[in-house]
């Protein structure tokens, strides 16, 4: 009777052990996340830019912590584009990167 308590326990202990892992792994997921969003680094590539959410560019921009950029047309942003954003064409970018201030985090898009 004591082994089969002991055996009924095992897959209960199996059970705990994978859902602490896998808390704990989308836990250090999260946080390596966010590390590499506030610290970014210098990259090689744009293919090496974190890409955000949605919601994590809306955070942003609710803490006041980035400014929205749509990059795209004069005449589809003013169509439509994000509250607040601020409107740099894609083929101009370059020409405002002097205007751009070195310690404000900006947020492209262009959809």
């Amino acid at each position: 009777m004591y082994k089969k308590k002991n055996q009924a326990l095992i897959p209960v202990l199996i059970f705990v052990a994978v859902l602490a892992l896998s808390v704990g792994g989308l836990i250090l997921a999260q946080n390596l996340r966010r590390a590499e969003i506030e610290n970014p680094g210098d990259y090689a590539t744009q293919d090496d830019i974190p890409r955000l959410t949605a919601e994590e560019a809306y955070q942003a921009v609710m803490n006041g912590e980035a400014v929205l950029v749509d990059t795209r047309s004069e005449s589809q942003f003013e169509a439509q584009h994000a509250a607040g954003a601020i409107n740099v064409p894609i083929e101009q970018v370059d020409s405002y990167l002097v205007e751009l201030d070195k310690n404000t985090w900006y947020i492209t898009y262009c959809t």
